[in-house]
């Protein structure tokens, strides 16, 4: 019933030729970065066809827009677009942050 997630739930894509940067990497990143974090659902995404409807359910999402670029998602709605790779993870921390989501507390 998901009413109560005990720790950050993690959704990635395998990836496939759409994908236009380092998924495995990123995502490894992402998982290790929020790991401690608790009832969250944090996505990361190959590419714009399939990853939007895939992620849907989570809470925040990384999603591949291009040649080493990403969207942030909060939800459904996409809060930054065509972060450089090699600034997707602080941003997507800083965004949780900044919704006071960081110490895991569900809002």
């Amino acid at each position: 019933m998901r009413r109560r997630i005990t720790t950050c739930e993690f959704i990635a894509c395998p990836g496939c030729g759409r994908t236009r940067f380092d998924l495995v990497r990123l995502a490894e990143e992402v998982r290790d970065a929020t790991r401690t974090m608790t009832g969250l659902t944090v996505a990361v995404m190959g590419c714009v066809v399939n990853g939007p409807g895939e992620m849907a359910g989570a809470d925040y999402g990384l999603l591949g827009e291009g040649d080493g670029t990403l969207a942030l998602y909060r939800g459904r709605e996409a809060v930054e677009r065509r972060i450089p790779q090699a600034q997707a993870l602080a941003r997507l921390l800083a965004r949780i942050a900044a919704d006071g989501r960081a110490t895991g507390s569900r809002s």
